[in-house]
């Protein structure tokens, strides 16, 4: 399964580094450092699987030629300790392309390093298979036409680095939805994701067992160890806690997800068959209905009662009364949709009627933002409070009997999570009204939770009918 991986540092001189070699050791390039008179070469290293630039639109040619582009970053600064680039690593799903994880790659730097002004140099490691990655080189000065400008003093700072953190997992679960994949990752601790395990210090390059490393080295070597016992011990006391993990990134999972999960955090092969038989044996854990053709899946009985649970609170909150718009004031904002659409109108005045719960799923070229907007519209002429949340932002939910909760992107919300923002707005008597991408939708299949909540409000509608 797809793993949480992001990690920022500072290339800088008062550390003996140099950007030039930096880059093109990444790149697997031949580049001149001019201010040290010397040739890089790592030709001969064949680990980068792609290499690329990024500027802002408008920025000079130069800045798309690596050399150039690193040799002007070294000229721009004259401290013997200055601060060169700023490095960034991510972790890519194993689950997309090659292909899927160039264009998640453009879609989170365009956004998150471009749009602000900063030169991203990126490289995508795959020589393990296990662990396909990105480096991702930042510059720290913007750019005029005449060279590079003063430092950004604005694009330091944790609250930034927070920042993108979030954005990482954000933009790797939509490119994972879309692709297809109803694994998440969560860029949270896990105290903050409340799974009792310890997490594992990362080691940085493989070092195989028995190569004499540095202390340090060392000393984390046996640190990942007392770690990964540590956490065999828990799973063995509750294999749950194996299972809340797991379906915490994905609804379900095959036996060999479980097996690369276990294998990590247990700390030899005895501990591993043992965690194994028991999540196995645990009366929590639930198998599936087979499919021909694809591994054995299985899922938790805590997973098949929160879907349970969902499904009974949205079938209540849809036959509640009120939160109903009138018909002038739909009138009123129907006059604005613009053009008119027929089976948008329809969706319109079903999200504005009766009912404390509606989702709707619906691709960009239908109308989704307008439709949005109009409903917005409509509940805040009637005298109702509209609080719009993205998934990021559910949990930070404050709520009144006066409010309509609208979650955008409602497909990309876990089952508990979804589970939770329901339970919000059921228990202040708010109505929740759920808008997904159906593109994404249609691609993560019925176990989606979204499509939970879609087929109980179907089967009221469809009694309805009777």
């Amino acid at each position: 399964m797809a793993i949480y991986h992001l990690n920022a540092n500072v290339i800088s001189r008062a550390r003996g580094q140099r950007i030039v070699a930096a880059a093109a050791y990444r790149a697997g390039a031949r580049l001149r450092d001019d201010r040290y008179g010397v040739v890089h070469n790592y030709v001969g290293r064949r680990t980068c699987a792609h290499a690329e630039i990024m500027a802002p639109d408008g920025t000079p040619e130069w800045v798309r030629d690596r050399e150039l582009l690193w040799n002007r970053v070294e000229a721009a600064e004259p401290r013997k300790d200055s601060q060169l680039a700023r490095v960034i690593e991510v972790g890519l799903p194993s689950e997309l392309t090659h292909a899927e994880s160039l264009t998640l790659l453009r879609d989170y730097i365009a956004a998150v390093f471009v749009a602000r002004g900063m030169i991203a140099d990126f490289y995508v490691r795959r020589d393990n298979p296990a662990n396909p990655h990105a480096h991702i080189l930042l510059t720290l000065r913007g750019v005029t036409p005449q060279g590079f400008g003063p430092k950004e003093r604005r694009w330091n700072g944790k609250a930034n680095l927070l920042e993108w953190r979030a954005a990482w997992a954000d933009r790797v679960n939509r490119h994972l939805a879309h692709a297809g994949h109803a694994v998440r990752i969560d860029h949270r601790t896990l105290e903050a994701q409340q799974l009792e395990l310890t997490p594992a210090r990362r080691m940085g390059r493989a070092a195989p067992d028995g190569l004499e490393l540095p202390h340090h080295l060392a000393e984390r070597r046996v640190e990942q160890r007392r770690i990964a016992k540590a956490n065999g011990a828990v799973i063995l006391e509750d294999p749950s806690v194996a299972l809340r993990a797991l379906t915490h990134q994905s609804p379900s999972f095959a036996e060999p997800d479980l097996e690369r999960f276990l294998r990590s955090r247990t700390e030899d092969g005895a501990q591993f068959s043992a965690a194994l038989r028991a999540v196995l044996q645990s009366p929590e854990l639930v198998p599936l209905p087979a499919v021909a053709g694809v591994a054995r899946r299985f899922t938790s009985r805590d997973m098949i009662e929160a879907a349970k649970s969902l499904a009974r609170r949205v079938t209540a909150m849809a036959a509640r009364r009120g939160h109903t718009v009138a018909p002038h004031h739909c009138a009123a904002v129907l006059a604005r949709l613009a053009p008119p659409d027929d089976a948008l109108a329809r969706v319109f005045m079903d999200l504005t009627g009766m009912g404390a719960a509606k989702a709707v799923a619906l691709g960009d070229d239908d109308g989704k933002a307008r439709l949005i907007e109009a409903a917005a519209a409509a509940w805040s002429a009637a005298g109702f409070a509209v609080v719009r949340m993205t998934p990021q932002a559910v949990g930070q939910i404050e709520l009144t009997a006066q409010c309509v909760l609208l979650i955008e992107d409602a497909e990309m919300l876990g089952l508990k999570a979804l589970e939770r923002a329901v339970g919000a707005a059921d228990s202040a008597r708010a109505k929740v009204v759920l808008v997904g991408d159906l593109p994404r939708l249609r691609a993560m299949g019925d176990d989606a939770p979204l499509a939970v909540v879609l087929r109980a409000l179907a089967m009221i509608r469809g009694s309805a009918h009777e």
